[in-house]
């Protein structure tokens, strides 16, 4: 086997290549190539010392990326707060499906019962959307959009019943409802996207 041959087999063997010869081969001429031999340690030493080397100092952000986080209340704290944000939406949901089911089974022979079953539609599936953001917390955050846009035209087209006469104050005072309702719903979303930001952090 020439020398060169064998050079060519210890450098691709080195980095995981076929040689081209059997191994038994290449030993067999290491074992009697002196220079060979001294080349294949040479370079099984510079492929160690190209591998295995010191890690480039990094530097230590951990401390200025918790300084800047948002401070977060403690656990004990945030489990409690999480507690009543659920026990309001479970309170607020059930009083507008309460509101919402006479509207909805109510018999009336006025052509304004369609859209007055509507309402109480809308109603209706505000309330479960809160309900279902109480029982399954990190899904608040989802529910949000759709429930502060509903809520909202809700309290819009109450306003303007009451400043054209259409209404009372009083009797379009139940809206006031879906405004707590989109509250605590925020409130919810934010408490808990920022606990899963925290666990983020602190598992990095």
């Amino acid at each position: 086997m020439r020398c060169d041959h064998c050079r060519e087999a210890v450098s691709a063997t080195l980095d995981d290549e076929d040689p081209g010869v059997a191994p038994s081969v290449v030993a067999g001429h290491l074992a009697h190539c002196a220079p060979c031999a001294a080349f294949a340690d040479d370079l099984a030493d510079l492929h160690r010392l190209v591998r295995v080397r010191a890690a480039e100092p990094v530097p230590d952000l951990s401390q200025a990326i918790l300084a800047a986080a948002e401070p977060v209340a403690p656990r004990s704290t945030t489990a409690a707060a999480r507690g009543w944000l659920r026990y309001g939406l479970v309170v607020i949901g059930l009083t507008l499906i309460a509101l919402a089911v006479p509207t909805l089974l109510a018999e009336q022979g006025t052509s304004s019962i369609h859209l007055s079953r509507e309402l109480g539609t809308f109603e209706f599936a505000f309330g479960a959307g809160l309900l279902f953001a109480a029982w399954q917390p990190e899904r608040a955050r989802g529910v949000l959009p759709m429930a502060a846009v509903l809520g909202g035209g809700l309290v819009l087209t109450a306003a303007i019943d009451v400043l054209q006469s259409r209404s009372t104050p009083l009797g379009e005072s139940v809206h006031l409802l879906e405004l707590a309702g989109v509250g605590l719903l925020a409130l919810l979303a934010r408490l808990d996207t920022t606990a899963r930001v925290r666990r983020r952090i602190v598992m990095a």
